[in-house]
């Protein structure tokens, strides 16, 4: 797949949210969060089907640019199969079950709609009959092979779809946080990251998510969510990456 600039997914995302607000839904109000069923159906005329995808949990959602069957597992003892018709994405059921699973249910539903957007942006890279047929996964953890641009693309598609700039600024603004806020740390900036976490709770995401794309933003300048105690450098070098997992865990 063709390698596409931070710059240029951005735009895309840009253009996505301003049809997302134009929706006859959304008519006379000031929308401040992504509402991903609504984006996903709404918008892009996407259908969503809920399904257990493993049998251990670790597949979240997946989505093809074509029709392809893929097993599911309802019934563990008695696997089907379901078949893609080109328009649908596949969620993991238990995404559905518990407050916790919200953030990861929603990046997963726009992860893999940010797979048909760029089917439906640039045509041509899925015209093959392979590529076609292409499942693209969603999975716990995050491929790391070097080159893969189709995931690295579409998680910062994602990620700037489900947060845009202006909405994570007037919530910001809303939670009472600084712009740009200096670390996200629950033992030594207490107060903040209670804002900071009823923020991520408002908008529907994970605190690693809101976290990876404020800093993408630069609007934080570091987080201690995995370790509040590890403040041997207070600001992030220059040079650090910042990249979403497809599931935005917290």
């Amino acid at each position: 797949m063709p390698y596409r600039s931070a710059q240029e997914i951005e735009a895309i995302a840009r253009r996505v949210v301003t049809a997302y607000k134009k929706l006859p839904a959304l008519r006379g109000r000031h929308p401040n969060i992504i509402q991903p069923e609504l984006l996903v159906c709404g918008l892009l005329r996407l259908s969503v089907v809920y399904h257990r995808l493993s049998l251990n949990g670790t597949i979240l959602g997946l989505t093809a640019c074509g029709e392809v069957g893929v097993p599911i597992y309802d019934n563990p003892n008695k696997p089907e199969y379901y078949f893609l018709d080109g328009n649908t994405v596949l969620i993991e059921k238990s995404l559905t079950e518990g407050a916790s699973n919200v953030g990861r249910r929603h990046f997963t539903l726009i992860h893999e709609a940010c797979h048909q957007i760029f089917r439906m942006l640039f045509p041509e890279d899925y015209m093959g009959a392979i590529a076609r047929r292409q499942i693209h996964y969603c999975r716990e953890t995050t491929s790391s092979r070097v080159g893969d641009w189709e995931e690295w693309r579409t998680n910062r598609l994602a990620s700037a779809v489900l947060m845009p700039e202006d909405m994570v600024r007037e919530n910001m603004d809303a939670f009472g946080l600084d712009v740009p806020m200096r670390m996200v740390n629950r033992v030594f900036a207490s107060i903040d990251y209670s804002r900071f976490s009823d923020m991520a709770a408002y908008m529907g995401v994970s605190k690693k998510a809101l976290s990876i794309r404020m800093k993408q933003l630069g609007l934080l300048k570091a987080d201690y969510l995995d370790d509040p105690y590890a403040l041997v450098n207070i600001y992030p070098q220059e040079d650090e990456v910042y990249e979403e997992d497809c599931h935005g865990k917290d």
